[in-house]
C-alpha cells in the first residue's frame, strides 16, 4: 500500500516555512485494503486519531528493507497528529527523539519545537485551523464580517443557523449586503493561528477588534427617545472610562519617561523655590491636601483599569467559547487563570495610594471629604456591580454584613433591633461592648460589630480557599469603596453638605458634552449683556451676538485646541474652588488658651527688663490663642485690593468705563432730610466733586483693618506704670460689616493668636473671633478659622490601623 503525503500540513508549524514541497513518503508492505486506505486518506486530510494510527502502524512494522524510510515516515505522522494535541501522539515522538528513530536533519528542528510546544497551544492551534476551514470554503483567506458573525453565532448558540439559504445567498448577491459579505478587512489561516498563540498566553488577540459588536433591531422615533437617557449615560460612561483609563494613563507614562536628571532637578528646585515664598506653614497645609488628591486620583484610575480588564475578560471569554467549540479538549480554564494573574497590578496600586490616602486623611479638612463623597459612592457602585466576573448572593450577604459592622450608627441599630429577640437565650453579652488591651494600647473588642466584622472575615477566607484570591480580589475593592464612602458619609452633618459637591462633580463629568455649546453661545451672550447694560438697542445686540457666535464657530475651526483650553479653564476653575482654604485645613473646634490679660501684662509687658529681654522671655507664646476685652480706641484701615480696579487701569477709557459700569455700580443718589452722622452732607459733597454719574467698584474692595483696643488692668498688676495699655489687632475682609459698625468706646471680646511684637509696647494679635459686650449698635457676631501650620503626625498611625483592623482590633 502507498501513501502521499498532504501537500500542505494540517496545522502550520512555527518554522514559517512552506511544506509544499516536502517530497512523498511511500508506505512499503501490509495488505493493500479498503480500511488501510480509508486510514491513509483521513491522515492525508488532517485527522489526529488516523495520523497517529499511521505513525504507530509505520513504527510496527519497520522492516531491514525500508527500515529509515518507513521510520522517518512515521516520525512525520506522529509529528502531524502531535501537533494536533494529542498525547499519545507526543509520547511515541518523544520516544522516537530519546531512541533516534526516524530523526534526520530535515525533521529534527521541527520535532523539536513540536515537542516543546504547550499543549494548550497546540490544541488551540488546531481550533484555529477548523475555524479557518469552516469560513474559508477553499480559499486562501477570509473577511472580518464572515468572522465576526460567525464569532457571534457561536457565542450565542446559533451555529446551527450560519449556513445561508438559497433565498439568502441570492439577497446577499443581488441586494445591499454586498459590503457585510465581501468586504472588510482580509485574513488568512497564520492571523487565526497567531490569536490563538496569543490566547493561549493569555492576551486578547489583536484580532478582537475586527469584531464588530452584534446588530441590534431597528427601534422607532419612540423608543429612541426613551432610550436616550439609558445612551447618554452609557456615553458618559465610556468616555470617561476611556479617558481616565486610556488617555489618563498615557499621560502620565509618558510624563514619567521624560524624567531625566535635568527635569528632576528643575522640579526640585521649583519646589524649594515655592517653599522658600510661601514658608514652611502652607507646605504643612497643602502637602496633606496634594497628597489624598493625588492618592484618589491613583485608586480613582486604577478602578478604571479594573473595569477595562473586566471588558477585556468578556472579550477573551468570546475567544475560549470559539476556540472551545471547535477544540472541546482544550482547557479554557487554565488559560482564562493565566489572563487574571496577569492583571494583579491595578490591585497592587490601588492598595498602596489606599495606604497613601488613609496616612492624608486625619490631616485634612472634613470638608474636603465630604467634596469626594460622590465620587466615593460612583465608582463603589461601579467596581461592585462591573468588576467582578458574576454577582452572587454572597456577595450582596457580605457587603451588607461588612457595612453593618464598620458603620457604627447602622451596627446600633441592628442591634437595638436584635436585642429582644436574644434576650434569654444567653446571647445578651455579644452585644455589650466592652475591650480587652492586648498590646500596648491595641485594644481587642468584644461587642456585636465585632461579631459582624468575624463573621464577614470568614466569609472571605471561605471565597478565598475555595475560588481563589483572583476570584476575591474585585470584592474587596468595591468594600474599600464603600468603607471609604461610609467614613466620609459619617463627616456630614446636613444633606445642603452634598449640593455643592453634587453639582461640582456632575459638571465635571458632563463638561466633554456641553463644551461645544457653551463655548459657542456663552461669549456671544456676554458680550450682547453687555451691550444691552451699556444701552445700546435690542437689534444692535442680537446683531453682535449672531456675529460674536459666527466669529465663535470660525475660530473653533481654525483653532481646534480652543475646546481643550475652554475645558482647562473650566477645570481649573473647579479646582480652585475644592482647594479653597475651607476644604485644605483640618479645623478643629476653635480653643483657647487660659491667659488672661492681667498675666500677660505682668510677664510680657516691658518695664525695668530691656525689651530685648522682656520679647526673648514671651518668645513661646507667639501662636498662642488669647480671650481678652477692650474698648475700642482706633479702627484703621492698613490696605485695600481691587482686582478690577487694578485691570481696568491698564485699559483705554474708552473701554475701561463702560467695564467699570457693568462690574461696578453707580453712586447711589443722596437720601433726603436729616440723617445721623450728617451722611447727607457727606454725599452732596462727593457727588458735587466726582459727579453723580461716576460708576465705582467699591464691592470688589477687599480690606485689612487695625483695631486699636484699650485694655483695663486689675489692681492685681503688680507692673509699674498706667493700669491702661493699648494693643492692636489685625483683621482681614471677613470682618468687614462688623468692624465698619464698630465705634469709638465699643466694648468688644474677641479671640485671637499672639502674632507679633510680643512682649514690646504694642503687640499685635491675629483676629479670629469677635462680639459685641457693649456696643453703640447692634453688631453679629463674626468667626474665621485661622489656618494652623502645625500637624499632629501621630494621628497617621491609629487611623490606619483602625482602618485596617476595626471593628476588632482598634488602637
Amino acid at each position: 500500500m502507498s501513501a502521499t503525503l498532504p501537500a500542505d500540513p494540517t496545522v502550520p508549524l512555527d518554522t514559517g516555512k512552506k511544506t509544499s514541497s516536502r517530497r512523498q513518503w511511500s508506505v512499503q508492505g501490509g495488505p493493500r485494503g479498503l480500511l488501510r486506505r480509508m486510514r491513509s486518506q483521513l491522515a492525508e486530510d488532517g485527522c489526529p486519531e488516523s495520523q497517529l494510527v499511521m505513525g504507530r502502524t509505520l513504527l510496527q512494522q519497520l522492516g531491514d528493507e525500508s527500515e529509515e524510510e518507513d521510520a522517518r515516515l512515521a516520525v512525520f505522522w506522529l509529528n502531524q497528529s502531535s501537533l494536533q494535541g494529542n498525547r499519545e501522539a507526543t509520547e511515541l515522538l518523544q520516544d522516537c527523539l530519546d531512541k533516534n528513530i526516524g530523526i534526520c536533519e530535515h525533521n529534527y528542528r521541527e520535532i523539536r519545537e513540536c515537542l516543546a510546544m504547550d499543549l494548550q497551544e497546540k490544541l488551540a492551534r488546531r481550533a484555529a485551523h477548523l475555524l479557518f476551514c469552516s469560513l474559508s470554503d477553499g480559499n486562501d483567506f477570509i473577511n472580518s464580517p464572515s468572522l465576526s458573525t460567525k464569532v457571534h453565532n457561536l457565542v450565542s448558540g446559533k451555529e446551527e443557523s450560519t449556513e445561508c439559504t438559497e433565498s439568502e445567498t441570492t439577497q446577499f448577491e443581488n441586494g445591499r449586503n454586498l459590503e457585510k459579505r465581501y468586504g472588510g478587512e482580509r485574513f488568512t489561516e497564520d492571523h487565526l493561528v497567531s490569536a490563538s498563540v496569543l490566547y493561549c498566553e493569555g492576551r486578547v488577540p489583536p484580532l478582537h477588534h475586527y469584531i464588530t459588536p452584534m446588530e441590534t433591531l431597528e427601534q422607532s422615533q419612540m423608543q429612541k427617545i426613551l432610550y436616550l437617557p439609558h445612551r447618554l449615560i452609557t456615553d458618559v460612561y465610556q468616555s470617561c472610562l476611556h479617558f481616565l483609563g486610556v488617555v489618563l494613563t498615557n499621560f502620565f507614562v509618558h510624563t514619567l519617561k521624560l524624567n531625566s536628571p535635568v527635569n528632576i532637578l528643575a522640579v526640585l528646585s521649583l519646589m524649594f523655590a515655592l517653599i522658600a515664598l510661601t514658608g514652611g506653614a502652607q507646605v504643612n497645609v497643602v502637602l496633606p491636601v496634594s497628597v489624598a488628591c493625588v492618592a484618589l486620583i491613583v485608586m480613582i484610575i486604577s478602578s478604571a483599569h479594573m473595569l477595562l480588564i473586566r471588558k477585556r475578560f468578556d472579550s477573551f471569554r468570546m475567544w475560549s467559547v470559539v476556540f472551545s467549540h471547535y477544540c472541546p479538549d482544550l482547557n479554557t480554564t487554565q488559560i482564562e487563570n493565566k489572563f487574571k494573574s496577569r492583571c494583579w497590578k491595578p490591585y497592587a496600586i490601588t492598595f498602596l495610594a489606599l495606604v497613601f490616602y488613609l496616612c492624608a486623611v486625619p490631616l485634612t479638612s472634613s470638608n474636603l471629604l465630604i467634596n469626594f463623597l460622590p465620587v466615593l459612592y460612583l465608582v463603589a457602585a461601579l467596581t461592585f456591580f462591573l468588576v467582578p466576573e458574576e454577582l452572587s448572593i454572597w456577595q450582596f450577604i457580605s457587603l451588607f454584613i461588612h457595612m453593618f459592622a464598620v458603620a457604627p450608627e447602622m451596627c446600633n441599630k441592628l442591634s437595638v433591633w436584635l436585642l429582644p429577640i436574644v434576650t434569654g437565650t444567653g446571647l445578651e453579652d455579644l452585644f455589650v461592648a466592652h475591650h480587652v488591651y492586648v498590646w500596648h494600647n491595641v485594644k481587642l473588642n468584644l461587642g456585636f460589630a465585632s461579631v459582624l466584622h468575624l463573621v464577614w472575615c470568614s466569609c472571605c477566607l471561605t471565597v478565598f480557599l475555595k475560588h481563589g484570591l483572583a476570584f476575591l480580589l474585585p470584592h474587596l475593592v468595591s468594600l474599600m469603596w464603600c468603607h471609604l464612602a461610609i467614613m466620609a458619609t459619617q463627616l456630614v452633618t446636613s444633606s445642603s453638605n452634598l449640593v455643592i459637591p453634587i453639582v461640582t462633580w456632575s459638571t465635571l463629568v458632563m463638561l466633554p458634552f456641553f463644551t461645544p455649546f457653551i463655548l459657542t453661545a456663552i461669549p456671544g451672550l456676554l458680550v450682547a449683556s453687555l451691550c444691552l447694560h451699556i444701552g445700546f438697542e435690542l437689534y444692535t445686540a442680537v446683531l453682535i451676538l449672531i456675529i460674536c457666535v459666527a466669529l465663535t464657530l470660525i475660530l473653533k475651526n481654525w483653532w481646534p485646541s480652543l475646546i481643550l483650553m475652554f475645558k482647562v479653564f473650566i477645570g481649573c476653575g473647579v479646582l480652585i474652588y475644592i482647594f479653597q482654604s475651607s476644604m485644605m485645613q483640618r479645623i478643629p473646634l476653635l480653643q483657647h488658651s487660659n491667659l488672661l490679660w492681667e498675666n500677660y501684662k505682668n510677664v510680657c509687658w516691658p518695664s525695668k527688663d530691656t525689651g530685648a529681654a522682656t520679647a526673648h522671655r514671651c518668645l513661646p507664646l507667639q501662636g498662642t490663642f488669647v480671650k481678652w476685652q477692650g474698648s475700642v480706641t482706633q479702627v484703621e484701615i492698613v490696605s485695600i485690593w481691587n482686582l478690577p480696579q487694578s485691570v481696568l487701569n491698564l485699559m483705554p477709557e474708552i473701554i475701561e468705563k463702560p467695564l467699570r459700569c457693568y462690574v461696578g455700580e453707580q453712586l447711589k443718589p443722596c437720601p433726603s432730610g436729616k440723617t445721623v452722622g450728617g451722611q447727607v452732607d457727606h454725599c452732596n459733597v462727593i457727588q458735587s466733586a466726582v459727579g453723580s454719574d461716576l460708576c465705582v467698584l467699591d464691592n470688589w474692595n477687599e480690606y485689612k483693618f487695625e483695631l486699636t483696643l484699650a485694655m483695663s488692668s486689675s489692681s492685681s498688676s503688680w507692673k509699674f506704670g498706667t493700669s491702661t495699655t493699648s494693643i492692636k489687632i489685625i483683621a482681614d475682609n471677613d470682618y468687614k460689616e462688623f468692624v465698619l459698625g464698630l465705634q469709638l468706646g465699643d466694648e468688644i471680646e474677641f479671640i485671637g493668636a499672639l502674632a507679633e511684637n510680643i512682649g514690646s509696647l504694642n503687640p499685635k494679635l491675629l483676629l479670629s473671633s469677635v462680639s459685641c459686650v457693649n456696643c453703640k449698635l447692634k453688631l453679629k457676631s463674626a468667626t474665621k478659622h485661622i489656618e494652623q501650620s502645625h500637624i499632629d503626625i501621630w494621628l497617621v498611625p491609629p487611623f490606619v490601623f483602625n482602618f485596617l483592623m476595626g471593628p476588632i482590633l482598634t488602637v
